[in-house]
């Protein structure tokens, strides 16, 4: 019987030392008894078991506060669900008749802005052509809307989530298409800063974000695409480059972003729960600190009283 349990008890640790929840568990009791309980234990040995009590946990909770507030300015950490992009309308060809007011009128077929294409007529360089047309497309006014280059780290995010709308609405199939480079534009959201911006421009923006204009308005993003033209692989070959169909319907997803969070319009889901889990460590280190603040008022009076 003694050896059944024996082997039983020889089991259960081995099965602690394999499973990660139990070892993560067991790394961080150990982590809170030696750094929390060493450092309570100094201090108590120094000012008394109370007095030793509160002045470790307002230093705990004191660096949480700090720690959440790194979290909360980075969005890492302890951080909630990050944005999404949320359908509005799949709209085709007839981009001018949007429920969202978008107007396109401006964009001819992308590559082509303006008349400029990279195989237009008298433009030998495509270096040249591609930088004449990107500038033509960051200088366009679209009814508030602005271009994104495919460089732009919302347009890639927004991207994504285009083209998973686009397979579970079954518009397309996988690699029937593709996203016109000149063909992501977005409106609304906060101020943005301009890519030249000077350490001035930088200050003033953060002003301007942060005190001007505290509330984020609603934000859309539009994606263009277009069928490509099938083209046969054969064995042995390389696949055939994708080719877009200039003459295929022009697909136009919209989409709003949801920030996520029960205020969405002045803090992201993102940033809420390091933003509460900072308030909540900041109130307790208030009310060590504070009661260690009466705790030291006290005794100087009682010290005054005394005439020490």
């Amino acid at each position: 019987m003694t050896g059944f349990a024996t082997a039983l008890t020889l089991a259960f640790i081995d099965g602690i030392g394999f499973d990660p929840f139990f070892r993560g568990l067991l790394s961080v009791l150990v982590g809170v008894v030696v750094l929390i309980g060493g450092t309570y234990l100094i201090v108590a040995t120094n000012t008394g078991t109370r007095t030793g009590f509160m002045i470790s946990m307002a230093g705990l909770f004191g660096w949480m506060f700090l720690m959440g507030i790194i979290w909360t300015i980075y969005g890492i950490g302890w951080r909630g669900a990050p944005p999404t992009w949320e359908l509005v309308e799949i709209n085709v060809d007839d981009v001018e008749d949007s429920d969202d007011g978008l107007l396109f009128s401006e964009v001819v077929e992308a590559p082509v802005l303006h008349g400029v294409s990279l195989s237009a007529p008298g433009v030998d360089d495509p270096d040249e052509a591609q930088q004449t047309a990107l500038e033509q497309a960051r200088s366009m006014e679209l009814d508030g809307w602005r271009y994104l280059p495919t460089s732009d780290s919302i347009r890639g995010e927004a991207q994504a989530s285009a083209d998973a709308i686009l397979l579970e609405e079954q518009i397309y199939d996988a690699g029937e298409y593709l996203p016109l480079q000149f063909g992501g534009f977005t409106v609304g959201g906060k101020p943005v800063l301009a890519e030249d911006a000077n350490l001035i421009d930088r200050v003033w923006h953060f002003f301007d974000e942060t005190f001007l204009n505290p509330v984020h308005t609603q934000e859309l993003m539009a994606i263009q695409t277009r069928a490509i033209i099938p083209k046969p692989s054969f064995p042995g070959q390389a696949p055939p480059v994708a080719e877009i169909d200039t003459d295929a319907p022009l697909i136009t997803v919209i989409m709003e972003r949801d920030r996520g969070g029960p205020i969405p319009s002045i803090i992201s889901g993102l940033r809420f729960t390091p933003a509460m889990f900072t308030i909540f460590n900041g109130l307790i280190f208030l009310v060590f600190a504070w009661s260690l603040h009466n705790r030291d008022r006290r005794e100087a009076e009682i010290r005054a009283a005394a005439g020490v």
